[in-house]
């Protein structure tokens, strides 16, 4: 009798989410999710209102199609649920189903309306103008002006870095160690000699070209001394060992603009005045080198112990293991962390402008200092530049894991 008494009042009030998401949830029983649908038709219908009333011709459908998927997705969901307690659906997972799938058109049409709202604000603010007319300071700083073009050929120096690890990486994946080793070092080696020069102390350069140039020196000369120090965590003498960890430890306990200071501040001392982008370059390499470190004893620790032990075997010293069986297996693993290292690093380049370098953020602060009235458009801009480099890294980080790792 009370089965018969609720399924005749439970007849046809599903539909009622038609007209009012949730309500049919409510009226089944079903509190948590008509909560929901109730709560999110609120919040869109708040959204999408002042967007038919005023919006953009594009706003106006999208939330034309957005208010239609919510009041569609809750009424068919809420008919799901009342054929499933009246016993007319014997797939009980269906409701779950229409659930999930409208949930996401409604989230997916929620994404495209606040993007399209979001652009449009955007692209209406009155100063982009002003912010493309500094394109050039962005990018090189003052390299290109009339006092200081004839310098601007330097910036090919990074032609011969990609060059060379190119041919690097296409000659040790065809397992040709001193071929790739040659490549990469002779390719790194004259970008390093044509880059490094147009700096200082002129400091010309600036922009995104001198946070690549400080990224790319930062990366060039911690990889090396990463690999020693990660080498040196795993030795079998505790000297070595203990200096290692210390290293490693005490670099990646403190912040790096505490490293920035540390050498901004004392280089001079050492190496006499105008010692700025020497400064700066040095905290890169051992604030990052101290990471890829940690990237290099895992992954050495990663291979297995049979390795080393059948080199052993064949009488051939701990040295020559590490050189000749260890790390080629072991760099090729390592391969994506530093590469997502390496990402880090060229973000933390940002952190030198506190010291007057006018890398990327530095020649962002001068630009807004001048213009004063495009402060969200000069830095938006500015973030728009390191996504474009850090996302390239990451595809490239990416294409290089899905390689897989080396065969053992």
């Amino acid at each position: 009798m009370t089965t018969a008494s609720t399924t005749k009042q439970s007849a046809g009030v599903g539909a009622l989410s038609f007209l009012v998401p949730g309500a049919g949830q409510l009226a089944l029983g079903s509190s948590l999710l008509g909560v929901q649908y109730l709560i999110a038709a609120l919040l869109l219908w708040l959204l999408a209102l002042p967007v038919l009333q005023s919006g953009p011709l594009e706003g106006r459908i999208l939330a034309a199609l957005l208010l239609v998927a919510l009041h569609v997705g809750a009424g068919l969901t809420a008919l799901e649920g009342e054929k499933r307690q009246k016993g007319l659906e014997p797939d009980l997972a269906r409701v779950g189903r229409t659930y999930r799938l409208w949930s996401n058109i409604i989230a997916a049409l929620t994404v495209l309306l606040l993007t399209d709202l979001f652009l449009n604000w955007v692209l209406g603010l009155p100063n982009w103008g002003r912010v493309f007319a500094s394109t050039q300071q962005f990018f090189v700083g003052r390299l290109f002006s009339d006092e200081y073009r004839a310098q601007a050929w330097r910036l090919w120096g990074f032609l011969p870095a990609v060059l060379g690890l190119t041919g690097g990486w296409i000659f040790f994946q065809r397992k040709l160690g001193v071929l790739a080793l040659s490549s990469s070092l002779i390719g790194v080696a004259l970008a390093s000699v044509l880059l490094w020069p147009m700096l200082f102390p002129t400091q010309i350069v600036g922009g995104l070209a001198m946070s690549l140039i400080l990224a790319f020196l930062g990366i060039v000369f911690s990889l090396p001394l990463g690999i020693l120090f990660g080498v040196g965590r795993t030795s079998s003498l505790p000297i070595i060992r203990g200096i290692s960890n210390v290293y490693v430890e005490f670099f990646r306990s403190i912040p790096f603009v505490v490293v920035i200071f540390l050498f901004y501040l004392n280089l001079p001392y050492v190496l006499g005045n105008n010692t700025q982008f020497q400064a700066v370059v040095l905290a890169l390499v051992i604030f990052t080198s101290a990471y890829v470190a940690e990237i290099v004893r895992a992954g050495i620790q990663s291979l297995p112990r049979g390795q080393t032990e059948a080199a052993r075997s064949l009488g051939i010293s701990g040295t020559q293991t590490m050189l000749s069986v260890v790390l080629p297996q072991a760099l090729q693993n390592m391969i994506p962390p530093l590469v997502g290292q390496f990402i880090s690093l060229f973000k933390d380049t940002s952190l030198t402008s506190i010291v007057a370098v006018l890398e990327l953020t530095g020649v962002a602060r001068g630009i807004q200092s001048r213009i004063l009235v495009a402060n969200f458009e000069v830095f938006l801009f500015t973030a728009l530049l390191y996504f474009g480099v850090a996302y390239g890294l990451s595809r490239l980080a990416d294409a290089l894991e899905k390689r897989g790792p080396v065969a053992r």
